[in-house]
């Protein structure tokens, strides 16, 4: 969220910049040439008054026949009494820089006065803006905390429940099916969770990647039975939360088994820190697996890791282990 504050005053600092940069210029060229105007007037009256008194007294801002003429913007007319001679009337160049610097830092005054009302202006449009945002935030966190920790509750409940069932009846198919299932939900349900607790502490340590994915490819025993597993996984550690690198491989794994027509190719690059996780389907198949990589590339991402994918004749996800 600060980085998004930090953001919209970058971007309106840079769009005032800007937008009064091109209007102050602007401004600049039509007021010097309105400038030019005035002052060739003002020559060409001088020079008519002088050819009806050569006696007349100027200010200090004009010159008749000026001797240094670097002092003054200059203007040459022909003398219609006499042939071959010019008038020349000189202007203070001091006189017009005055006219317009003081146009200009009246101008100038002004912009500062509305640029300040402009950002108080925008910061109480974005502080309450984002402070809504921040309300609805922490209304949904909190949301979403009740909804997890109720459904985490009723998940624990149902494998307890199943727990004292396989004790009356230790042979039952259907209650290690459902044991499966609930096991599966929680599971599925696990990495939601622990997105949402963002205060829970990260116990890391170095876990090996290849006996975390064999464990997890046993909760798709039944899955993968219909299916070609290619499995070319070496030792290689990690520096994870256990939770988290469960959570990551979990979905990343599961999400390949449940869109693939047919064979599921994982394998890993430990000198890369690289593990590939690649499964034959169609890119119109692959629509449904977009919310779930997202998740797993948020706990990716928090451990400065990245995660990116191809779709072309596969799906294929790299999840590089390394930061930079």
């Amino acid at each position: 969220m600060k980085l998004e504050r930090l953001w919209l005053y970058i971007s309106l600092f840079l769009l005032l910049v800007l937008g009064f940069g091109l209007l102050n210029f602007t401004i600049f060229l039509e007021l010097k040439r309105l400038e030019e105007e005035h002052l060739y007037r003002l020559a060409y009256q001088s020079f008519l008054i002088y050819l009806n008194s050569k006696e007349h007294r100027w200010d200090e801002n004009i010159v008749i026949n000026p001797t240094h003429e670097g002092s003054y913007v200059v203007y040459v007319f022909e003398d219609p009494t006499e042939s071959f001679k010019s008038v020349r009337v000189g202007i203070r160049k001091e006189y017009v820089y005055e006219r317009i610097n003081n146009f200009m830092k009246k101008l100038l005054l002004m912009e500062f006065f509305l640029v300040f009302a402009l950002v108080l202006l925008y910061q109480a449009v974005v502080e309450g803006y984002i402070r809504k945002l921040r309300d609805k935030e922490e209304w949904t966190k909190s949301l979403m905390l009740a909804l997890t920790h109720r459904l985490g509750n009723f998940l624990s409940t149902q494998k307890v429940l199943i727990a004292l069932l396989k004790r009356s009846y230790p042979e039952d198919v259907n209650l290690e099916r459902i044991e499966k299932s609930v096991i599966k939900a929680q599971r599925d349900f696990s990495i939601f969770a622990n997105l949402v607790r963002e205060s829970r502490s990260l116990e890391k340590a170095f876990l090996d990647i290849k006996e975390f994915v064999e464990e997890t490819l046993k909760y798709f025993e039944e899955e993968v039975k219909r299916k070609k597993v290619i499995l070319n996984i070496k030792t290689m550690y990690v520096f994870m939360d256990k939770t988290d690198l469960e959570d990551v491989l979990y979905n990343l794994i599961g999400n390949a088994i449940k869109h693939s027509k047919s064979v599921i190719h994982i394998k890993n690059c430990p000198k890369r820190s690289l593990l590939i996780v690649k499964n034959d389907v169609s890119s119109k198949e692959g629509h449904g697996m977009g919310l779930g990589l997202e998740l797993t590339r948020k706990v990716i991402e928090r451990y400065g890791f990245s995660l990116s994918f191809r779709i072309r004749r596969d799906y294929t996800v790299y999840v590089k282990f390394s930061k930079g």
